[in-house]
C-alpha cells in the first residue's frame, strides 16, 4: 500500500468528461489563484490586483488555499478574503477535512519526489489539522463541499479549471517536468522519471473536456503552451504558487489571467492570444518582508516546513521566466518579476 502522501484516493478521480459540462458561469477576465499556501499577504496582492482591472474579474481559487498557516488569524483571515470567491478543491483542503489519516497531506507525489519531502509535507498537514483554524465546522463543510474541477466561459471560450490535471484531483501529469517538448533541465532538477505527458495527450483531453484552456496548479512550478488540435489551438497553464516565489533571485507569486480582451496587461510575465481568449501569467507582489517573519514564528528551522519551503521563500526557485515560457507563449518585454 503506498505510504501517506503518496496516495490517490479514490475521490480524486474524474474524468475529462466531466469539465465537458455546461459554464458555471460566465465573464470576460477570469484570475486564476492556486497555492496560496495560507500566505495573507499574497492574497491581499492578489485581490489589489484584482481590484485594478478595468471590469472586475471573477476569481477562482483553484486549490491549496491553505497549508502554512497554522497561526488561527492567519487562516481566518485567508478563509474571510477567499470566502467571496470561487474555488475548487486541492489536496490540502482534501486533506484537511477527508478523517482518512492514510492519505497524509493528500498530494499522491510521484515515486521519483524525495522521502524527505513527502514526510514533512504530511507533518505541515499533520499540524494545520491539529490547529484550531480548521475546527470551525463551518469552515470544514465550506472545503468539504468545494467542487473537484469547474469550467468556465471566458467571452466564447471555455476554460477548464482543476487543481492537478484533467483525470485526478492530485495529479502530477500536467507538471512542468512532465510535459513534451522536455524542458532537461526541469527533468534533472527534479528527478523525474516518467511518464511523459505528450502534447496529443493533453489535445485529447481538451478535446474530451470541449475546452479551450486548462489551468492547473498542483505541481509548484508555471508555465504556459499551446497546444494545437484538430485545426484549433489550446492552452495549458499553469500558474506554480501564488504564496510562494516561483522564479530564481525572485519573492513574487503568479497567477493567471484569461480575458476576452485580446490586449494584453501591462504587468504580464508571458502570455499568448489564441482564438479570441488572451491568457497572461501575473506576478503576485506580496510583502516578502512580513510573509517571511510570520513564515518563522510558526516553522522555525528544523521544524518541517523550514526544511521544505525556506530555501524556496528566500531565494526563490531555479526556474526562469524564459523557462516557463513555453511553446506558442510569448515573453512580455516587462517580464522582470523581482
Amino acid at each position: 500500500m503506498p505510504a501517506p502522501g503518496r496516495v490517490c484516493p479514490v475521490a480524486y478521480r474524474y474524468r475529462p468528461e466531466d469539465l465537458a459540462e455546461p459554464p458555471a458561469f460566465a465573464c470576460t477576465t477570469l484570475h486564476v489563484v492556486g497555492g496560496l499556501y495560507g500566505n495573507p499577504y499574497a492574497l491581499d496582492a492578489v485581490l489589489a490586483r484584482a481590484a485594478a482591472e478595468p471590469v472586475p474579474p471573477e476569481i477562482v481559487f483553484n486549490g491549496d488555499l491553505h497549508y502554512l498557516d497554522v497561526d488561527a488569524d492567519r487562516f481566518r483571515a485567508v478563509e474571510a478574503g477567499v470566502r467571496p470567491h470561487h474555488a475548487v478543491q486541492g489536496n490540502v483542503e482534501y486533506a484537511l477535512v477527508a478523517g482518512d489519516d492514510s492519505v497524509g497531506c493528500g498530494c499522491d507525489y510521484p515515486d521519483y519526489v524525495p522521502d524527505a519531502i513527502v514526510t514533512n509535507s504530511n507533518l505541515v498537514v499533520e499540524r494545520l489539522r491539529a490547529s484550531s483554524g480548521p475546527a470551525d465546522t463551518g469552515v470544514r463543510d465550506r472545503l468539504a463541499a468545494l467542487p473537484r474541477h469547474l469550467t468556465v466561459a471566458v467571452g466564447d471560450r471555455r476554460v477548464g479549471i482543476v487543481h492537478g490535471d484533467p483525470e485526478s484531483l492530485a495529479g502530477w501529469r500536467l507538471a512542468l517536468e512532465a510535459l513534451d517538448p522536455p524542458d532537461e533541465e526541469a527533468r534533472a532538477r527534479t528527478g523525474f522519471t516518467g511518464p511523459t505527458t505528450t502534447a496529443d495527450q493533453v489535445a485529447d483531453w481538451c478535446r474530451r473536456a470541449g475546452v479551450d484552456a486548462l489551468c492547473c496548479t498542483h505541481t509548484g512550478l508555471p508555465y504556459a503552451q499551446v497546444v494545437p488540435h484538430a485545426g484549433r489551438r489550446s492552452v495549458v497553464v499553469n500558474n506554480g504558487c501564488a504564496g510562494l516565489p516561483n522564479f530564481a533571485g525572485s519573492h513574487v507569486g503568479v497567477v493567471t489571467r484569461l480575458s476576452a480582451d485580446p490586449q494584453p496587461p501591462d504587468d504580464s510575465l508571458y502570455g499568448s492570444t489564441l482564438d479570441g481568449l488572451r491568457v497572461d501569467a501575473l506576478p503576485v507582489r506580496y510583502d516578502h518582508d512580513r510573509w517571511w517573519a510570520d513564515f518563522l514564528r510558526s516553522w522555525p528551522s528544523g521544524s518541517p516546513a523550514h526544511d521544505n519551503y525556506a530555501t524556496r521563500i528566500q531565494d526563490g526557485t531555479w526556474l526562469t521566466v524564459e523557462h516557463a515560457a513555453r511553446d506558442g507563449v510569448t515573453l512580455s518585454r516587462r517580464s522582470g518579476c523581482r
